[in-house]
């Protein structure tokens, strides 16, 4: 017998805490104090809890429900991979428990191609960079046991490099139709004199592992995001993955599809307005302690 009551469930969190603050007003409101005390006290217990509710979560740009929202991650792992951009990882149990309260909430989690083709009501796009292992021995396993969907975008693997994706591996996710698979380039590679050449030997690469042609490409964190496009357009990318604050329609700008982290990637709140209400945070990201 589940005697939980619900309180796995972060929406349900929140409602028995609305149960409680109600039940507080009305033993506040019940006490022995002079009726002005009691009046004054439920004011500003009222205006504390309205100026809450307004900061953490209606100052937030909602989503319009046709309009995927793309997610940006880097790592699944239980501690931070890049120290200088920690909320970048997200710990397994976060993830998971984001895809769950997505899924009850109504969302579907798509490929990038899938969104593109059919930008459907409620869609979550799950995007992962940098083409690390912990995509086959961290996020492969929670998609398969969820069954939800992700998009990687890998640069050209290196075989010496233990921490990068091997090829079989690659295959394997694919083939499960779970993982869609994308290309990007490092930061050094966005500065390599050799970039256009670097990007067109990387598509060449992913095509033949996947017997395909990789339909999106993501931009790098880095400054040279512009001269990193524009070799991509020339190399016959159409879909670009990009940083930006607002969701829009995949046809307005294909090239500059936008994409968000869900800041420190662990806190509930996040996850519930995301799947409740299609919000998440505009501005600097919170760095997760390390």
């Amino acid at each position: 017998m589940n005697l939980s009551l619900g309180l796995s469930s972060y929406e349900a969190r929140f409602r028995w805490l609305a149960v409680l603050w109600a039940i507080l007003m009305t033993i506040w409101c019940m006490c022995p104090l002079p009726w002005q005390t009691r009046l004054t006290g439920a004011a500003i217990w009222i205006a504390i809890t309205i100026l809450i509710s307004l900061v953490v979560a209606w100052w937030r740009p909602r989503s319009k429900r046709e309009v995927p929202i793309f997610l940006s991650f880097n790592h699944v792992a239980e501690r931070p991979v890049d120290p200088e951009h920690p909320e970048k990882t997200i710990r397994p149990q976060d993830l998971e428990t984001l895809i769950f309260h997505l899924k009850a909430a109504g969302y579907r989690t798509l490929t990038t191609s899938e969104a593109i083709a059919h930008p459907d009501l409620k869609s979550v796009v799950l995007t992962f960079d940098g083409g690390s292992r912990d995509a086959f021995f961290a996020l492969f396993p929670i998609l398969r046991k969820l069954n939800a969907k992700a998009t990687c975008l890998i640069p050209e693997c290196e075989p010496a490099d233990v921490d990068q994706l091997k090829v079989l591996e690659i295959k394997e996710m694919a083939r499960s139709g779970l993982i869609e698979f994308g290309a990007t380039v490092t930061p050094q590679q966005a500065q390599s004199a050799t970039l256009a050449e670097d990007i067109r030997r990387m598509r060449h690469w992913l095509t033949g592992v996947l017997g395909a042609l990789p339909i999106p490409f993501a931009l790098p964190d880095c400054p040279e995001t512009a001269a990193v496009k524009a070799a991509a357009l020339a190399e016959g990318y159409q879909y670009i993955l990009t940083k930006g604050k607002y969701m829009r329609p995949i046809a307005e700008a294909p090239d500059d599809i936008h994409r968000r982290t869900i800041p420190g990637n662990r806190g509930p709140l996040q996850c519930y307005l995301l799947a409740t209400r299609g919000r998440y945070r505009i501005g600097s990201t919170i760095k997760q302690s390390r």
